[in-house]
């Protein structure tokens, strides 16, 4: 009984704190110390992360060079298995050069970029709607995250 008691207390602790994590409201997205306000009406999952905004969803993760190279190359290789439409792309972020691939799934697009900016490897992962063929095509919120985009 005893047992019982703390497993349902420890359940009841943790849903609890569980719930005001997910209370606390995301304001800033953080690339590479570069603060991105969240757009109105999208939600971040992480300071890392913007899920469904608009229908565009990006993602980013930081690496060691090795590790950025090694991560990159398995997620073309596993991504492009079943995808035929793979085509060379290049944008920039805070002035560094991102290069990568883009791929059409059904009636959207993933991007997949890696570089460097202000020192530190990475890789974006960039889910949208829009077919972006060059600078022009960046439109809302990606504005704040890239300044020009190239195909080819």
């Amino acid at each position: 009984m005893k047992n019982i008691f703390t497993l349902v207390l420890l359940l009841l602790t943790v849903s609890f704190y569980g719930q005001e994590a997910s209370a606390k409201r995301i304001s800033f997205l953080n690339l590479v110390g570069n603060n991105i306000q969240v757009p109105r009406g999208c939600e971040a999952q992480s300071e890392y992360e913007l899920q469904a905004c608009n229908g565009t969803s990006i993602k980013w993760d930081y690496y060691s060079d090795d590790m950025l190279s090694a991560v990159f190359d398995a997620t073309i290789e596993a991504f492009g298995a079943d995808n035929s439409s793979k085509t060379q792309v290049t944008f920039t972020s805070f002035e560094a050069q991102l290069t990568g691939f883009k791929f059409k799934t059904g009636e959207a697009f993933q991007y997949f970029l890696k570089g460097t900016i202000k020192g530190q490897p990475l890789m974006i992962n960039l889910g949208t709607p829009t077919d972006i063929t060059g600078t022009s095509d960046l439109e809302g919120f990606l504005k704040l995250f890239f300044d020009t985009a190239q195909v080819g």
